[in-house]
């Protein structure tokens, strides 16, 4: 089964190749977005405990990706004016676009939260609460969502670090 190259695909493979080598300031692209991102602080809705789970609470991810496709577009669109055609800025483009889709769940669950946000707040209740709004269909998309945007940032912190050169 053969797929369309979309964006990463060609980034990657141009990397591979070495067709493209990142210049200075594609890599200071990279490593702006990446800095930022790392540098987000998760996320929990007004009153949610912490989750005992070290991964934490399904929310938290959808409140993370929501605040991630922001900060990322913000990035991308500073950064469009010097290089427009650039596969570092398409990656951060298809890294914010691909985040993007975690908006309006993150809006969906917020109200939720605020019209029935459970007291008082156990570990126990809030899991009934995700299991409630976060349907296995809808994690199984978050899951889809979270692995492209490991592919997408992996080949950014592939052409920040050089690692492609050393294959």
């Amino acid at each position: 089964m053969t797929h369309a190259v979309d964006a990463v695909d060609a980034a990657a493979i141009a990397l591979g190749d070495r067709l493209w080598i990142p210049d200075g300031e594609e890599k200071t692209l990279g490593q702006a977005f990446l800095a930022r991102r790392d540098a987000l602080d998760p996320l929990l809705l007004p009153g949610m405990p912490a989750s005992r789970d070290p991964q934490g609470w399904v929310t938290q991810h959808v409140l993370w990706l929501e605040a991630v496709a922001s900060l990322t577009a913000r990035v991308r669109d500073q950064w469009y004016p010097h290089l427009p055609t650039s596969h570092m800025t398409a990656l951060v483009s298809a890294y914010a676009d691909q985040a993007a889709v975690a908006g309006p769940l993150a809006d969906h669950l917020r109200e939720r939260w605020a019209a029935e946000r459970p007291e008082p707040l156990t570990q126990e209740q809030v899991t009934w609460w995700e299991e409630w709004h976060l349907p296995a269909a809808q994690r199984e998309q978050l899951d889809a969502v979270t692995h492209r945007l490991v592919v997408i940032g992996s080949v950014v912190v592939a052409a920040v670090t050089g690692a492609w050169h050393s294959g």
